[in-house]
């Protein structure tokens, strides 16, 4: 903290659920040193939080494939966060295997479109994950909720921008079999 004007948080971890609680505790007593307002701390946590579930789980499965003792020494998350009394913004450093919008985009259902009802079946068809359910007369079809956790960042966030990087290129504009990895930076001016 400088002069009660800027908080900073720098900090690596191992992939583990454990992450969380730790970093969000320790945010909203920084929101509430800062003396944002309760509404606006309420929605910074909601997609911090889905942002950091994000960036465990990709790291995670990826990790699967790794051997035992290796994904034990990584510290494969890092959080940085900057909060004045006007503005937060908060960089999230992943070594997952990318966020993959533009295919996320291709299979989500697009209701402008003149074959959208084919669309919905289709992706309830393909749904590999019985995540989300929806029971339409009767019949559940089953819905695998892509891009949900996205969109509830967005809705509390002014922008966002994520990075791939990888092996190859260093910062990607495309998921590859190099991908190591998102750099997700979301920011946000005082509202209230």
């Amino acid at each position: 903290m400088t002069a009660d004007r800027e908080i900073q948080f720098l900090d690596s971890y191992n992939a583990s659920t454990a992450v969380v609680p730790e970093v969000i505790t320790r945010l909203m007593s920084d929101l509430g040193a800062m003396k944002f307002p309760q509404m606006e701390i309420d929605e910074i946590i909601i997609a911090v939080d889905e942002a950091l579930t994000n960036a465990i789980q990709g790291t995670l499965k990826k990790q699967e494939g790794l051997s035992f003792g290796t994904q034990d020494l990584c510290r494969s998350i890092t959080v940085r966060y900057s909060i004045t009394p006007e503005f937060f913004d908060a960089t999230i450093i992943d070594h997952g295997c990318g966020l993959d919008i533009l295919k996320t985009l291709k299979i989500i259902p697009d209701r402008a479109s003149m074959d959208y009802h084919d669309q919905v079946q289709n992706y309830a068809r393909d749904a590999g994950h019985r995540k989300v359910r929806l029971t339409v007369n009767g019949r559940e079809i089953a819905l695998k909720g892509i891009g949900a956790g996205i969109k509830i960042i967005i809705a509390f966030m002014d922008s966002i921008t994520i990075d791939l990087f990888d092996r190859k290129d260093v910062i990607s504009s495309a998921v590859s079999e190099f991908t190591d990895g998102t750099i997700l930076t979301i920011t946000r001016k005082r509202r209230y």
